[in-house]
């Protein structure tokens, strides 16, 4: 388990599947996380929202390095 690889799985879950950022507060979603690695700790919403953007903003570089002339 690592967090940093837990918070870009969320940010990514959270992009390709257009929940909201606050869908990690969800009750259900929490006690999932807690049975299957316990004493996880579950990012803020604040938090995948940093992390989206800033995965956007990191891989927009490649993206457009692929498409320079």
């Amino acid at each position: 388990y690592s967090p940093a690889v837990h918070q870009v799985i969320i940010a990514m879950r959270m992009a390709t599947s257009h929940q909201p950022f606050n869908s990690v507060n969800d009750k259900y979603y929490c006690m999932e996380v807690k049975l299957l690695c316990p004493g996880t700790i579950i990012p803020s919403a604040s938090t995948v929202s940093r992390d989206l953007n800033l995965l956007y903003v990191e891989l927009s570089k490649g993206v457009k390095s692929y498409f320079a002339v």
